[in-house]
């Protein structure tokens, strides 16, 4: 039955997208339905975007007064080493990615339903793999898209209800949508942070992140407008990130390894005469997954017996806050941004990540979309799977975790200024720097260049 109504979502957006076309003067129902509909909350508010063909001959505006919200966006990121890692080299990373989000409250006047597909294609290589560094790639628009022409990121349901202070989603979805998340971490193209900080789903496969889903559902309150809470549950899918479930459409989850459960307060005030908005998270994740131990990498003759346990922890502090405006907008000024992660040691790769960044648009009132950003991250791995590479090298064994050295630390420097060229399309130079890639002293200082470019059609 799941598998039933999420295969027939795509179909059901596309019949009503073309009933709205041809429905003159309005959408279905009765005008005095629409209108008591248009007086709630919004089920769905669109964000705030230019397009390169604007309002596509005025489609655009006819199919978002009906409530259809189509997005269809590319990007390109283009790293190369000059220096450090294993050997020099240049990769592309690219990605063209399209979105439905259906107002049913607009369109048929079911108030506070709202339904959201994604679809995105992934294609290229990845520099950081290319000179070595398997932590936290410099292109994260890389990987986990599958080799597919079309790989299904999320379609699911959402609904806001008293007024928009209670809003519950379901549906094929992932956990990163709702927890740990910020629209300000992709002004950075390292995936240490873009998308959410690396070491939860690094961390933890049940952390699932875009571009890739489990069945799940959450529950958002907000007690006042500037705080809430949402929990949530989803499924842990042990091939969320391998080739066997590649095209995302694999709903049965074949591999399931148990629940992921999150967690996550939020304080969101505006400082000010400037209204100058802030972010304060604090979440907690609970897998219940059955974990390996590193030492079960080691062989019988080393003494180590076999062992594994249920429950993995994670655990997040994550902060931004506007320090001075410069325009209008949300992210129109001065804004300083720092986060915390910690992981169980015992079951996680990815034992801790600190990072604190600036960014800086609107400063150029004559270029009012470009923006400066500046990021600093420090990853730690996990001492329990360390000592398990040492006695791997005593023996000379391969060593775990795809590397060929003791794995301790990274840290990342990344400096980059957004040009806005034309409506919808900006051009991002990049400049990265990797100290200990891969958390290996064996492995020299990389000194990255590179660029970011996306245009929103």
């Amino acid at each position: 039955m799941r598998r039933a109504l999420v295969l027939a979502l795509p179909i059901l957006v596309a019949a009503v997208m073309s009933a709205a076309a041809q429905t003159p003067g309005g959408v279905p129902g009765s005008q005095a339905a629409a209108t008591a509909a248009d007086a709630e909350t919004p089920a769905y508010v669109a964000p705030p975007t230019e397009h390169l063909f604007g309002d596509w001959w005025g489609l655009r505006t006819e199919l978002e007064q009906r409530g259809i919200y189509l997005s269809l966006d590319a990007t390109a990121e283009f790293a190369g080493n000059v220096s450090g890692g294993i050997k020099q080299g240049a990769t592309s990373a690219n990605q063209v990615a399209f979105s439905a989000d259906i107002d049913w409250q607009r369109l048929a006047g079911v108030t506070g339903l709202s339904t959201h597909v994604i679809f995105v294609n992934r294609s290229g290589a990845n520099d950081s793999q290319l000179f070595g560094d398997n932590v936290s790639p410099v292109q994260e628009i890389y990987g986990a898209g599958g080799d597919v022409a079309i790989h299904l990121v999320s379609a699911y349901a959402e609904e806001k209800l008293l007024k928009g202070q209670l809003d519950i989603a379901a549906g094929w979805m992932n956990v990163e949508n709702d927890f740990a998340s910020s629209p300000l971490y992709c002004n950075y193209m390292n995936n240490a942070l873009c998308g959410d900080p690396k070491a939860l789903p690094g961390g933890d496969i049940g952390h699932s992140a875009f571009p890739d889903a489990v069945w799940g559902g959450r529950i958002r309150v907000r007690p006042t407008p500037d705080t809430y809470i949402v929990t949530g549950v989803y499924g842990v899918n042990r091939d969320l990130y391998s080739q066997a479930d590649s095209s995302g459409f694999d709903f049965a989850m074949p591999h399931a390894g148990g629940v992921y459960v999150p967690i996550q307060a939020a304080y969101e005030p505006t400082l000010g005469v400037d209204r100058l908005p802030g972010h304060y998270v604090v979440g907690f994740g609970y897998d219940t997954s059955r974990f390996q131990s590193f030492s079960n990498a080691l062989p019988a003759s080393a003494g180590v017996p076999v062992s594994s346990h249920n429950g993995n922890t994670q655990f997040w502090i994550l902060a931004d806050q506007m320090l001075m405006r410069n325009g209008p907008g949300d992210q129109d000024g001065l804004i300083a941004l720092a986060g915390f992660v910690r992981n169980d040691p015992d079951n996680s790769t990815y034992a801790q990540q600190y990072f604190a960044g600036l960014l800086d648009r609107d400063f150029w009132h004559a270029r009012p979309e470009d923006a400066v950003g500046l990021l600093f991250t420090y990853i730690a791995m996990s001492g329990t799977l360390g000592k398990v590479q040492a006695e791997q090298q005593e023996l000379g064994l391969p060593v775990s975790n795809a590397a060929s050295g003791i794995q301790t630390h990274e840290m990342i420097l990344e400096l980059n200024y957004n040009i806005h060229v034309y409506r919808g399309l900006d051009f991002r130079p990049d400049f990265q720097y990797v100290i200990r890639p891969n958390a290996q002293s064996t492995l020299h200082n990389a000194a990255v260049f590179g660029f970011k470019a996306h245009v929103e059609f």
